[in-house]
């Protein structure tokens, strides 16, 4: 069989006849970056080869690579093994990605999921009564249902009379039964599932203290950075939603492991999880093709909220464990959004406020005291660096931020490396930059600029920015594009919402910015090209998603208010608007 070494990580494996490169590395768990999901169309798989035992460039390698090909460079997706080759990842290996994981403190409050202690007498033998009885009426547990699994620890009665034992329920079901532990944790695990990145946090419910956050790289983006390629990946290959299914629960698995090894718990302690992500996100969770909110009327199998035990979802916790899946607005407004603006309390808030997530889709929502509107729009992966020349995640070495100072450019990475491309946060900088200089017209295309000759240079006929000269790291006029089409979209949908409110721009009060990305974007940089409005007071939250996630573990009464938002929030489908294409392509010109 072939063999692939890669001398980066010291390792040598066989692949099969005819493989596919990319499938090869994703199956040894290397993270390289892919955003179209093996499509070729983005052109970031790139790696270096040594060795005759590979497929011939295509037409697709030779467009985004050209000259470079003669190197040695090659798209990982496209190379197809059949020999012995060497292979250097270096220059797409994702070797760290910004996991926004801090979160705000939440009160302990009615808990969803509790734990009670039992005394069960063994009936004398006249009696009529069942030790289930006996133990019911002992939690005021009438009516509810039980696990098996409990009834079999109930039969183990002990030789004794009376035996003491640990009672742990939620509204509808005594989930788990056993004599006292000599482990008295009681434990819950929030998650927030991001497309890109995956939150989690573990908490101590007895006292509502948070043990330990973390996060990793959502292993999915091996099928596509984005759940359109997802999407895709399930209509090549109906299995694909199986294998998206298990990388997740892998990950999240993972940081289960890693936190409870952190603070010395057992995850089998762990017996309430709460999980938030967006539509898709959620039905890949629990294994339901999402397919249906790929094609127009985008709708998903499922919206309300999902109750479940553990060991149906593959969460390696204790099997029993209530399992609590936040309810979706529509296909592209998820549990995520609901999850934050209620963590919040922005229904409380006076005046009108706007909550955005900024993403592949733009999710937007308009609150103004007890009337929510809100909508997703189709913003596309600029803003992760997808189709973007030098474009990529928030990984070392990314570009993160841009300013022009005392004549010159300036530019900042994460991790203070070289710089290897340029990150969402980068390029919204970039774009204000070259507005307040005059680089671009109001349409978007470069303009002559003497002042910065040394800087605009030509590719492809168009003219380019040179934001670093070693290595040589541009924004192209097709990058200024990409960038106009994601502004415009999420301009768009915030103008439809204040539309249906009857309110205007200037009436906004207070942006809110959730997510990772919204934590590190300059809002000066993003108010200067129009994505949020220019006079509104602003607010970066972090991972709001998560914070409410962790909410869910410690207050019934914060489910209940998520339901109330379910209930009461109007969507707007924007791709049933006749008015959208107007306010989009208005929304392109920069003034």
């Amino acid at each position: 069989m072939p063999l692939i070494k890669i001398p980066l990580l010291n390792r040598v494996r066989e692949v099969k006849k005819g493989e596919k490169l990319l499938e090869a590395l994703q199956r040894e768990g290397i993270e390289i970056d892919s955003y179209c999901g093996g499509m070729g169309s983005c052109g970031k798989c790139v790696v270096k080869i040594k060795g005759e035992g590979v497929s011939s460039p295509n037409s697709l390698e030779e467009k985004h690579l050209k000259e470079k090909i003669k190197e040695g460079f090659r798209l990982a997706c496209q190379v197809e093994v059949y020999g012995e080759i060497e292979v250097d990842v270096s220059p797409s290996l994702i070797s760290q990605v910004e996991v926004m994981v801090k979160t705000w403190e939440a009160r302990r409050e009615e808990l969803p999921v509790y734990q009670t202690k039992a005394s069960v007498v063994k009936p004398l033998v006249d009696g009529v009564s069942s030790l289930q009885e006996i133990l019911v009426s002992q939690i005021q547990g009438e009516g509810k249902k039980w696990s098996l699994a409990s009834l079999y620890r109930l039969s183990h009665l002990g030789e004794e009379r009376e035996t003491q034992f640990e009672v742990i329920s939620d509204e509808e079901k005594i989930r788990y039964v056993s004599e006292l532990s000599p482990d008295k944790s009681f434990l819950g695990m929030a998650f927030d599932l991001g497309t890109t990145t995956i939150g989690g946090e573990l908490v101590d419910l007895t006292t509502g203290t948070s043990l330990h956050r973390l996060g990793a790289l959502n292993r999915q983006t091996q099928f596509g950075a984005d759940v359109i390629s997802r999407l895709r990946a399930i209509q090549d290959d109906s299995y694909n939603l199986y294998r998206l299914q298990e990388v997740l629960a892998q990950t999240m698995n993972d940081l289960i492991q890693e936190a409870c090894e952190k603070v010395n718990k057992n995850p089998e302690r762990i017996f309430a999880v709460t999980v938030a992500g967006n539509t898709i996100m959620e039905h890949l969770f629990l294994g339901v093709s999402p397919l249906s909110i790929g094609v127009a009327p985008y709708t998903p199998v499922f919206r309300k909220e999902q109750v479940l035990d553990a060991r149906e979802v593959k969460i390696v916790v204790n099997p029993e464990a209530q399992v609590y899946l936040f309810p979706s607005l529509a296909g592209y407004v998820g549990g995520d959004i609901l999850s934050g603006v209620v963590a919040f309390n922005l229904m409380e808030k006076e005046g009108l406020t706007l909550y955005v997530d900024i993403g592949t889709n733009g999710e937007i929502v308009l609150i103004d005291g007890e009337n929510v509107f809100c909508c997703g729009t189709a913003a596309g992966p600029a803003f992760e660096g997808a189709q973007i020349k030098y474009g990529t995640r928030a990984t070392l070495g990314a570009i993160s931020a841009v300013e022009i100072k005392d004549g010159d450019v300036k530019i900042y990475t994460i991790g203070d490396l070289a710089p290897r491309g340029i990150c969402g946060t980068g390029l919204i900088d970039a774009l204000s930059c070259f507005l307040r200089e005059g680089l671009l017209s109001p349409t978007g295309r470069f303009k002559e600029n003497d002042k910065w000759s040394n800087r605009l240079i030509k590719e492809g006929g168009n003219r380019a920015f040179l934001l670093s000269y070693d290595p040589p790291i541009f924004i192209t006029q097709e990058d200024i594009s990409q960038l106009q089409l994601a502004k415009a979209a999420i301009q768009a949908g915030r103008e439809i919402l204040l539309k249906e409110a009857g309110r205007k721009e200037e009436e906004i009060e207070e942006v809110i910015l959730a997510g990772a990305f919204g934590s590190f974007i300059n809002p000066e940089s993003a108010k200067m090209i129009g994505l949020i409005p220019r006079e509104a007071k602003t607010t970066s939250v972090g991972n709001a998603s998560l914070y409410g996630a962790k909410k869910a573990l410690l207050s019934r009464d914060f489910c209940q208010k998520v339901k109330t938002l379910f209930q009461r929030a109007r969507y707007i489908e924007l791709s049933a608007r006749s008015d959208f294409s107007d306010y989009f392509y208005q929304s392109l010109i920069f003034d």
